[in-house]
């Protein structure tokens, strides 16, 4: 596949070596996301609190993709104390408004960011998209 059948998506300006989803054809593969919220610089430290940020990052990064939770068919989420798997759920469930694509939770011993304690990444396919 060449490079021109990819087209990379950032959601906001960043210095970092990645984009936040790549598309290629229908398929959308978002980056690893965290709860960081971009108005403070911060993670919060409440679980419930980091899901949903997170859950909004990941939104928005769809939407510039021109999709939605709707369209997601694979979820991977990582989280360094599985202790929280109730309360991320709980928030993640909420968010995904019933949709339940396929999905795998894994817990971590660390991830990159201090405070960062979960990370989800999502795979969606968009209908039409590769007749683009």
């Amino acid at each position: 596949m060449s490079s021109d059948n990819v087209r990379l998506v950032d959601s906001h300006a960043h210095n970092r070596p990645f984009s936040h989803a790549s598309i290629v054809g229908p398929w959308i593969f978002t980056k690893g996301t965290a709860g960081y919220n971009p108005e403070t610089g911060q993670f919060p430290l409440d679980i419930r609190e980091q899901t949903a940020q997170c859950m909004k990052n990941l939104a928005n990064i769809l939407k510039e993709c021109d999709a939605t939770f709707a369209d997601v068919v694979k979820v991977n989420v990582y989280l360094v104390d599985v202790g929280d798997y109730d309360a991320m759920n709980e928030v993640y469930l909420q968010a995904m408004g019933g949709h339940k694509p396929a999905r795998c939770c894994v817990g971590v011993p660390a991830l990159p960011s201090k405070n960062e304690n979960m990370k989800i990444e999502m795979i969606a396919y968009k209908e039409g998209r590769s007749k683009e």
